[in-house]
């Protein structure tokens, strides 16, 4: 491989890693769990008839794999693990949306031992955990089944109630099947590494598996794509103070998949990288915002009538929602590709890096350690890399020195 690509493949390492680094762990998920199994007992100790036979299930990041844990010393509910949580109300139907959202913050008031209020939502209510560190909290929507929808435990298209609307549709297993699959879809990938291992005899003195690399090759790119890109979302909210009109994680991820679909296809014609996957993915990303002359829809692929892109359509507030998505994407698609400029140092890289995913210096001196000696670092100029650095630590030479700049910034781009 070349300096360019050895590159391209250090800062495909990085992001794919750094989408595992900001997922949460497994205890993490395991406590959450917990959580719902408690909110199920809460709601099968009523004897209210409404809530009979009720049945709480995981939905949004939780259910579709993409939670991450959240930006450090963040405001408000961005400083929390945000998880979701559907109660499917069979013997709901005929009753009002007010009824039935005032029934469980009741039952959720009555039965939790939370040491803070449940908060009432438009469309349900929040249970905060702020025990735990990271606290997290489940924000739970009440739904039963659409009149002519027989199927059970939240299985098919469902209507939720809002506060100001009444019922609105919603079909989150439907969702998650659909992401399940499209993240299944084939895609032909190549593979810098794999293609450099026939001539490994001849370069073995440089050029070494890359520890764990396989494992993060067959990460899945839908999926760490939707998490990177939800962290960079919430770090550019914070700094740009648009934390009420940021995108909200349902655009982002039905936009995502709908662009790794399309990548799916192109892959047929030539193969693409996993870093090129991805940033086709971030690239290509608005073109699947339906608009028809009056409204912004970002829908349900498995349920037309719910559109994650409402917001974008209300009279007056609207406007700051569609301005905040387009902006965010600016924002993204330059992120995406950090690791590609040349930036003078390692400090002025690592900083850029934390202002977009909130992902500290440690980490990037973690991952040019991992790499293989001979790679181009991320970030840097091409050639730049830990043998270069260690030749001009031991004779004192500039090539491989590494200039304390912080505030530098990037003199190109590679590729």
């Amino acid at each position: 491989m070349n300096n360019e690509q050895t590159k391209h493949s250090s800062w495909e390492f990085f992001l794919l890693r750094a989408a595992r680094a900001i997922s949460l762990t497994g205890p993490q998920y395991e406590k959450i769990n917990g959580r719902y199994a408690q909110l199920q007992t809460i709601l099968s100790a009523s004897d209210d008839p409404i809530l009979q036979d009720a049945h709480i299930f995981p939905q949004g990041s939780m259910r579709l794999k993409t939670t991450i844990n959240p930006v450090s010393d963040a405001p408000a509910d961005l400083g929390t693990i945000d998880a979701d949580a559907i109660v499917w109300l069979p013997n709901s139907r005929g009753v009002s949306a007010d009824t039935v959202l005032e029934t469980i913050e009741k039952r959720f008031q009555e039965g939790s031992r939370v040491h803070e209020d449940i908060k009432p939502l438009r469309r349900g209510v929040r249970v905060v955990y702020a025990d735990q560190n990271p606290g997290f909290h489940i924000d739970v929507t009440p739904a039963r089944p659409r009149s002519w929808n027989d199927e059970t435990h939240g299985h098919g298209m469902l209507e939720v109630p809002d506060r100001e609307t009444g019922w609105k549709a919603s079909s989150p297993i439907p969702y998650a099947d659909w992401l399940h699959d499209a993240s299944e879809s084939q895609i032909m990938l190549e593979n810098y590494v794999a293609l450099n291992k026939s001539r490994a005899a001849a370069d073995s003195a440089t050029i070494a598996p890359l520890p764990e690399y396989e494992e993060y090759q067959t990460e899945d790119p839908l999926r760490a794509s939707i998490k990177l890109l939800k962290r960079h979302r919430d770090e550019w909210a914070i700094c740009t103070k648009n934390e009420r009109s940021r995108p909200i994680s349902a655009v982002i991820t039905t936009l995502a998949a709908h662009a790794w679909l399309n990548v799916a296809m192109q892959s047929r014609q030539r193969p693409f990288t996993p870093l090129e996957a991805i940033l086709e993915i971030v690239r290509t990303m608005p073109n699947f915002i339906r608009s028809n002359g009056q409204e912004y829809m970002v829908c349900n692929p498995e349920d037309s009538g719910e559109n994650f892109a409402e917001k974008w359509n209300r009279p007056g507030e609207g406007s700051a929602y569609q301005r905040a998505f387009y902006e965010w994407h600016e924002s993204a698609c330059e992120a995406f590709s950090l690791g590609l400029e040349s930036y003078s140092s390692v400090e002025s890289f690592a900083k850029a890096v934390n202002e977009s995913f909130g992902i500290g210096r440690s980490f990037v001196d973690e991952v040019n350690t991992s790499i293989p000696a001979n790679w181009t670092m991320p970030g840097r100029p091409s050639g730049m890399n830990r043998n270069s650095v260690s030749m001009g630590a031991l004779f004192g030479g500039v090539a491989g020195g590494d200039q304390s700049q912080a505030d530098t910034k990037p003199v190109g781009r590679l590729g």
